[in-house]
């Protein structure tokens, strides 16, 4: 893999990351019954969140990654909650 492929494949990654994120934070505010804020302000949140876990990963991953799996726990537990508000099937 030469570096300009690297680099590519990184710029990549981090806009997967980005996109990801900018997800998670509005299922988050719609969670809470908060307004929705506008792209721009979802965009300059999303790269803060990335560039700030980028941090704690070097200082120390494996806090960040519980921390990951708790919101997974709670984004399932979520999703199977609205499922059964809907009366439709526990999704498991």
């Amino acid at each position: 893999m030469g570096k300009s492929d690297f680099f590519s494949l990184s710029k990549k990654l981090r806009s997967v990351e980005k996109d990801l994120t900018k997800g998670l934070i509005k299922w988050k505010i719609k969670r809470e019954g908060l307004p929705s804020p506008d792209e721009e302000t979802l965009e300059r949140g999303s790269e803060q969140i990335v560039n700030e876990t980028h941090k704690i990963m070097k200082r120390g991953g494996k806090r960040i990654f519980e921390e990951l799996k708790l919101a997974k726990r709670e984004f399932l537990k979520a999703y199977r909650d609205e499922g059964e508000k809907k009366g439709g099937k526990d999704h498991t």
